[in-house]
């Protein structure tokens, strides 16, 4: 196995790998070259505003592709809205047109269909050097890639979680503490067991796979004020 289907494996971004119980890639493609801009936009926010790693970037012939690396399973319903939250919060002036969800059938580095082009990944802080043509015309050196993803790191389910919550939109003003969201949640579930300390109790919620993405999301919006502050 060479250094670069090793990265690739390592991020989750073969297709042919077997099934495992959901999602740990993710991919938004921006199908317009001239959206670069936007694309480095999302970048910005998703490493400075959701405290993420950021995403690996490739072109693709026509635009760009962001590559999403989740360091465990996350169920599709809840990759589902984290690429909803993405688009509505800073990409909702883009057409549907312009974006396209999942990843491609092979990650680069890969000749594009019908002609000598190639898809590679890219550095994004060249990503401005492609608006003109988002393609490579040499097959790019394999170690070289290797090299560039070797630099994406994995998100934690933690920071995913807690990233989704950010995205979604303000929870109902009327709940408005730990320990009311608890009893909220606690309400519409019917757990059992006992739990003296909400966010314990909030925490086993958000991590539990058996609960619906919409309770384990308001979990998450429940234990943000919280972040950093567990003893």
């Amino acid at each position: 196995m060479d250094k670069l289907t090793s990265e690739l494996q390592r991020l989750h971004f073969l297709p042919d790998q077997p099934p495992s119980g959901g999602q740990q890639a993710l991919g938004l493609a921006f199908t317009r070259a001239a959206d670069w801009h936007r694309v480095a936009e999302l970048c910005r926010a998703v490493q400075e505003e959701l405290e993420l790693p950021a995403p690996a970037v490739s072109i693709d012939g026509e635009g760009y592709q962001l590559w999403f690396s989740l360091a465990e399973a996350v169920a599709t319903d809840e990759t589902a809205c984290f690429l909803d939250g993405l688009q509505h919060r800073y990409l909702a002036d883009l057409a549907d047109s312009r974006l396209r969800r999942g990843l491609p059938s092979q990650p680069p580095p890969c000749q594009l269909p019908g002609d000598d082009r190639w898809a590679a990944f890219i550095d994004p802080g060249m990503g401005s050097m492609f608006v003109g043509e988002p393609w490579l015309d040499l097959p790019p050196n394999r170690n070289q890639q290797a090299d560039l993803l070797a630099g994406c790191q994995r998100i934690g389910k933690a920071d995913f979680m807690r990233a989704l919550a950010l995205l979604q939109p303000l929870a109902d003003p009327a709940v408005h503490d730990t320990a009311g969201k608890a009893s909220v949640l606690a309400s519409k579930l019917s757990l059992r067991g006992e739990f003296t300390d909400p966010r314990q109790f909030l925490l086993a919620v958000m991590n539990d796979p058996q609960v619906s993405a919409e309770l384990r999301i308001d979990a998450a919006k429940a234990l943000l004020p919280y972040i950093g502050n567990a003893p």
